[in-house]
């Protein structure tokens, strides 16, 4: 459908585009990666027609229908969200206009009867003949549909009924993105490019774009540092690095297991070329002399002069190795919310709202947008007070907030080391900055960059440098993964796994909560909805049909204290029935086996943590040094407790999970 063929680009002495190939296919979903600079967003401008190149040359099949959505939005559209959406449908909707027209001609010239035509009216044969012609042209369009499925993708968007009216330009960024990319899926073309998409998506959308792709039948390129997206949408992944395009089948795991097994069987093959190189030197030098070895000696240069030099350069992924401080002690409740009330005018956000987070928790909220998740995190920090209710710090918590407008609190004028070693003074830690500063990929020159010209991604990272430098036992963290590509993300989730305080956060990152939740809470109108868990856990047990168990009940705010995984009503009861009546019923998809052999990966990974824990728990409470510690005791045995009623309830999950996956395996 489209070939790529010795594609070459530069901006200057910067070298985008070196004889870069590729060959997409009907039906492919490529994901695009590479280094940061690589020109990932150029080589897609290229494809949309928008860049020129210097040489190479695309071949596209005749007729095939491109989408671009770019990372930004350029031009402001001065109409309404659903006629923008409707816009590349102009010729339906005129025929709709028309159809709408004769029909009020033709009644007009019957004047109300049945019989006979008003004297002087059109005629009225005519006018049906053309309504008939133009209606089998319409439905042949899909014109009864088109509105209704306009109307279903901006709802997926995230849009209400309420905003199909609403003119564009009233609307943010991002909600302007949303609605570029309901119009794309909307003209539904032969290639779809997509340029980080999920930067402009909660995480509910971000899930319907993911289903909508899936069922999609176009073709796909897109840019994006969403670990979890990509394994799920693409088919193949296509890297770019110094100019070249090198293209790899599966997801994004499988993409980066077979680079590190072509990158060693590369290494392999350089050495044994520089032995073979080594060998033809040495004897070049001994028998250059030798009149009897002048013509093994000439065949020896020769060979060496024709020969293609193996590169095998060095993986550029960097890897956090660096052991971060931790917090200070605190006691075993860190904050407590009881009975808060917080409203926004008429907006009731939460009526009486109770939350308890404790020691060493890792919370990640998710939920609707507009559900209240933001205003939590902000009650939580501090930076709004509730209308009614308390809130209570625990023994010894301090706590740090991050939001993306803090990002421009940052002093444009210092350099990043400057603004490293401003916070670093205040805690006694200037030895410590470059070793931050390096583990957050900050090195060499780059720590002599003002702050005005670094990146969304590098902002963010030096402001969680600063927070981790000196940490509080409590982090607060809204979407930290925003505009951070996938190896600043990586740094991110290994620091927050290393961390041993406590972090709520929200994050439309899969792999991030998966990475690092000890447990979900689901935010729906003003309720809190308890899952002791991972992302994995929690989309599994939403996914259950919805059944009610003594004392697991879904928690009201008033109940939302202490619930341990609690299921949901199902937002999709086809996902996933019942084996037994209480387990995941096994299918012959493809998609089904993954999700079914996926999660009991995942649940028998946490099984093996939470016995290790249970163990060391075990140890402390038996040991007699530790008996005069009530503080330590009443902890370890308050987790202890919880871990025994996760274990219990993870038990039959994983017998169940077992057998379903058996039975997958298992000839029909």
């Amino acid at each position: 459908m489209l070939h790529l063929t010795d594609l070459s680009k530069s901006f200057g002495t910067q070298v985008i585009l070196d004889g870069a190939s590729l060959h997409v296919r009907p039906g492919m979903r490529l994901g695009l990666v590479g280094p940061n600079g690589a020109g990932k967003t150029t080589l897609l401008r290229i494809i949309a027609g928008e860049t020129s190149l210097d040489e190479g040359e695309i071949n596209a099949r005749k007729g095939l229908r491109l989408g671009f959505l770019p990372q930004e939005i350029e031009e402001i559209a001065d109409h309404g969200v659903l006629e923008e959406v409707l816009a590349s449908y102009g010729e339906v909707l005129r025929m709709e206009l028309r159809l709408k027209e004769l029909g009020d001609r033709i009644a007009s010239a019957y004047n109300g009867g049945v019989d006979a035509p008003r004297v002087g009216a059109d005629d009225p044969d005519a006018l049906l003949h053309e309504m008939g012609v133009l209606q089998t042209d319409f439905e042949a369009a899909g014109g009864y549909e088109l509105e209704s499925r306009a109307q279903t993708i901006l709802r997926g968007m995230g849009f209400t009924d309420a905003d199909f009216y609403r003119p564009i330009e009233e609307l943010s960024g991002g909600w302007r993105m949303r609605v570029a990319l309901s119009r794309l899926l909307m003209e539904q073309p032969d290639l779809l490019l997509l340029d980080e998409p999920s930067n402009h998506l909660d995480l509910e959308s971000l899930i319907w774009l993911e289903e909508f792709l899936l069922d999609w039948s176009g073709a796909l390129i897109v840019i994006a540092h969403d670990r979890y997206f990509l394994n799920r949408i693409v088919t193949h992944v296509v890297e770019l690095d110094r100019g070249v395009l090198d293209l790899y089948t599966g997801d994004y795991d499988s993409f980066e297991g077979e680079k590190r097994q072509r990158h060693e069987a590369l290494v392999s093959s350089a050495k044994n070329q520089q032995r073979e190189i080594e060998s033809a030197e040495s004897f070049i030098k001994r028998f250059r002399a030798k009149n009897t070895k002048a013509k093994q000696v000439q065949q020896k240069m020769k060979q060496l002069e024709k020969l293609e030099r193996i590169d095998a350069p060095t993986l550029d992924r960097k890897r956090i190795s660096f052991r971060f401080p931790q917090p200070g002690r605190t006691g075993r409740v860190v904050v407590e919310l009881e009975g808060v009330r917080k409203a926004y005018g008429d907006n009731i956000v939460y009526r009486r709202l109770d939350l308890v987070v404790e020691r060493g928790e890792k919370i990640a909220l998710v939920g609707p947008n507009g559900a209240g998740k933001s205003t939590l995190l902000k009650l939580l920090a501090g930076v709004i007070r509730p209308d009614g209710g308390q809130l209570r710090l625990g023994h010894n918590v301090r706590r740090e907030y991050f939001a993306q407008h803090q990002l421009d609190v940052l002093d444009a004028d210092l350099s990043v080391l400057k603004t490293m070693e401003e916070c670093a003074a205040r805690v006694d830690k200037l030895q410590l900055v470059r070793g931050y500063l390096g583990a957050f990929l900050f090195t060499g020159d780059d720590v002599d960059k003002k702050v005005s010209v670094l990146s969304g991604g590098e902002k963010a990272r030096l402001t969680l440098a600063r927070m981790l430098l000196d940490p509080a036992g409590l982090l607060l963290l809204d979407e930290p993964t925003n505009h951070l590509d996938m190896v600043s993300r990586d740094v991110l989730t290994e620091s927050l796994r290393q961390f041993e305080g406590s972090i709520i956060f929200i994050s439309h990152d899969r792999y991030l909560i998966n990475a690092i939740a000890t447990k979900v809470i689901d935010v729906q109108g003003g309720n809190l909805t308890h899952y002791a868990g991972d992302w994995e856990y929690y989309s599994w047990k939403k996914a259950q049909p919805s059944k009610e168990v003594a004392g697991n009940a879904p928690s009201t705010p008033a109940a939302s204290r202490s619930a341990p995984a609690t299921p949901a009503k199902s937002t999709s009861a086809a996902k996933s029935t019942s084996a037994g009546g209480s387990g995941p019923q096994p299918t012959g998809s493809y998609r089904r086996r993954k999700e079914v052999q996926r999660r009991h990966r995942q649940v028998e990974k946490t099984i093996v943590e939470l016995e290790s824990r249970q163990e060391w728990l075990a140890q402390v409470l038996a040991d007699p040094a530790n008996m005069s510690d009530y503080e330590l005791l009443t902890g370890a045995s308050s987790e202890a407790a919880e871990i025994r009623e996760q274990l219990a309830s993870l038990y039959p999950e994983w017998e169940e999970l077992a057998e379903c996956s058996a039975a997958i395996d298992r000839p029909a």
